[in-house]
């Protein structure tokens, strides 16, 4: 058997004394108030925090926590008869704490880990799914705000109808199969879009193509273009019409490098000529004999011409340096040339007998050829993308139909169950509620040509117990406020209902006089705590009270 077999805490009080633990047992569990104490004694406080013992979190926001201050509420589970003891603080909301039989710390433990250690021994860890996923919608208690009548699957009012819908599957174990037909779906998807955006977006050099029109207009070109390729090897007396079109590249690039190479070369080697010719034809300076010159010119100035000659002198040993210079740095150059340039030589050797043919012709080959390649990249991705896009409408209809099915059988086990339920309930036979999934993506709750308030409500309650019947859940709770409407024949045959389960079912009830014999008996006989005003509250008083 597993069940939530105990809470206690020190902070529950009854006239000032500290309350035993409360005692929980399988099938239904009653939190009874008294018969004038309908509010404020604490019924909704103790759901909520079996809710935290079952890992929530919403009784950390309760007026409790903010009135009673820091708290540990002490727990214990029973799993195919072995005991499980756990505590937990007000101030956690991620971590829980292992205990030992008498609630003794042990260690702090993650509560995902917690969590899944409920799953797991609840028999409820279903593909994709989690804990409190599965189960806390069901625990429907004031302050939860999952008490709406006409949206039963929503664990929150926020929560879209996509998510709702999918804890359901999950919990009838169907979300498995429709997943992997989702995930298939979503991965020929995007191979799709990522194919169009990049297309869209130019990643794509050769371009694209939409149409069968475009596809076979291609394909004309293509031969046309093969012709021209044919021709083109024909009339240069080449047998290279298979040639690697890399290789050719290739060629081509080393040719058109190597010219260059070539060209600078012998500009290189014609400056080298011209310095060469100015360093051997060098001028010398002479100076003087100067005293024949002043016989016949009297008033020369000696001195001035010979430092002119002095500064050609100078002059000239500079110039030659320069010469000289550009020389080294010119043979330089002309010996890396010459380097590179057989280099290249040697490179096109490797290529054999392609590497003969013209620039020319391998740059025509060369174009022709991408052309080619371009009109068949562009009819593949054509024939990629229509490929695609049958793809993904063959897994679309194979999702639906898949999906379909299983909707379909999950409204029918509980649709047919609410009917069972709803026969039981009523003496003269009434329509019972019906649940309608639609595609999937949306739903409905609604009995048919009824929508009174304690109906809806009573159909709320026929719905959770259809679900407990039909499916691994493990637990259910329902809170007061599901009862106030409802007529007080309906809700005898209810709480008769919640004594045929085995699983735990925990209700927070009103003792009142109206009520069968029987009902009162069943609601006495499961009472696991009584709750009264005047100091018999949960925690021994009431904060409403204005003192």
């Amino acid at each position: 058997m597993s069940m939530l077999k105990k809470i206690q805490c020190d902070k529950f009080i009854s006239k000032g004394q500290v309350r035993p633990p409360i005692e929980f047992k399988k099938g239904l569990n009653t939190i009874l108030g008294g018969v004038n104490a309908n509010n404020s004694i604490g019924k909704s406080t103790l759901l909520l925090i079996i809710d935290f013992a079952y890992g929530g979190n919403s009784y950390l926001n309760s007026d409790a926590v903010n009135q009673v201050g820091l708290h540990t509420i002490n727990f214990e589970f029973e799993f195919n008869g072995t005991s499980y003891f756990f505590s937990r603080s007000t101030t956690q909301k991620t971590t829980i704490n292992k205990c030992d039989g008498k609630f003794n710390f042990i260690e702090e433990i993650n509560i995902k880990d917690f969590l899944s250690f409920l799953q797991e021994q609840y028999g409820v860890d279903f593909y994709g799914s989690s804990f409190r996923e599965l189960i806390s919608r069901y625990f429907r208690i004031y302050g939860k705000n999952n008490h709406d009548e006409k949206k039963p699957l929503h664990s929150d009012p926020r929560e879209k109808n996509v998510a709702a819908i999918t804890a359901l599957e999950k919990l009838f174990n169907s979300f498995e199969v429709i997943e992997s037909y989702r995930t298939e779906f979503k991965k020929v998807s995007d191979k799709l879009d990522a194919l169009k955006k990049a297309k869209k977006q130019d990643v794509i050099s050769y371009g694209s193509i939409t149409t069968k029109k475009r596809y076979n207009e291609n394909l004309s070109e293509l031969e046309k273009i093969k012709d021209d390729l044919r021709n083109h090897t024909v009339s240069n007396n080449s047998n290279y019409v298979d040639l690697d079109l890399k290789q050719a590249d290739q060629i081509s690039q080393i040719k058109t490098q190597l010219n260059i190479l070539m060209r600078n070369r012998t500009s290189t080697k014609t400056q080298l000529s011209l310095v060469e010719d100015n360093l051997s034809s060098n001028p010398e300076v002479h100076h003087g004999p100067y005293e024949e010159l002043e016989q016949f010119f009297p008033e020369v100035n000696i001195r001035k011409i010979s430092e002119i000659e002095s500064f050609h002198e100078k002059l000239s040993e500079i110039l030659m340096a320069e010469y000289e210079q550009q020389r080294r740095e010119l043979s330089k150059n002309l010996e890396r040339l010459n380097h590179e340039i057989d280099s290249l030589k040697n490179q096109l050797s490797k290529h054999g007998e392609p590497a003969n043919y013209s620039t020319t012709y391998l740059n025509k080959y060369k174009e022709l050829n991408l052309a080619i390649e371009r009109l068949k990249a562009q009819n593949r991705d054509y024939l990629l993308v229509e490929e695609l896009n049958v793809s993904k409408k063959g897994v679309k209809e194979q999702l639906q139909k898949v999906e379909e099915a299983e909707l379909r059988g999950i409204e029918s086990s509980i649709n047919e169950q609410m009917v069972r339920f709803n026969d039981r309930i009523y003496e003269k036979k009434r329509k019972a509620p019906v649940l309608d999934l639609d595609s999937g993506t949306t739903y409905e709750f609604y009995t048919p040509d009824d929508s009174g308030t304690g109906t809806s409500y009573k159909s709320l309650i026929v719905f959770d117990l259809s679900v407990l019947e039909t499916t691994m859940l493990p637990a259910l709770a329902h809170d007061s406020l599901l009862f106030k409407n409802i007529g007080d024949e309906p809700l005898n045959k209810i709480i008769q209902l919640y004594t045929e389960f085995d699983k735990q079912i925990f209700i927070a009830f009103d003792k009142g006089e109206s009520y069968s014999e029987e009902t009162s008996q069943i609601l006495n006989s499961t009472a696991v705590i009584r709750l009264n005003e005047n100091g018999d509250e949960l925690f021994g008083r009431s904060w409403n009270i204005k003192e």
